[in-house]
């Protein structure tokens, strides 16, 4: 169990891809350019055997944004998006029900 302080040192965000490939040399991973309002960041996200680039563009999705950066076969990944995984066949991105801001807190 962790204590609620805890829990709310973890900042999500909604944050809309606007641009997404496939990482060279790995079938797995992609690279998303996510827009945060005034903040851009680079997220590499291992769902390219479940979904094409083209799945993630113009599309919001929550992501946890303040992890410390990770660098992953050389590319740097600065936030984590959510996924809602039910089993190794079905992984789902969290996003929002309804359209709202770039950048806008999850509570």
């Amino acid at each position: 169990m962790i204590s609620i302080n805890e829990f709310k040192r973890v900042e999500m965000r909604v944050g809309r891809v606007v641009h997404a490939e496939r990482l060279k040399g790995s079938d797995k991973l992609l690279k998303l350019r996510v827009r945060f309002g005034e903040v851009e960041k680079q997220v590499l996200t291992g769902l390219a055997e479940y979904y094409s680039p083209d799945h993630f563009i113009g599309r919001l999705f929550v992501f946890v944004t303040n992890l410390e950066t990770r660098k992953i076969r050389g590319e740097v990944s600065e936030a984590m998006l959510l996924t809602a995984v039910e089993s190794e066949q079905k992984i789902v991105p969290v996003v929002p029900e309804s359209e709202v801001a770039e950048g806008t807190v999850i509570m």
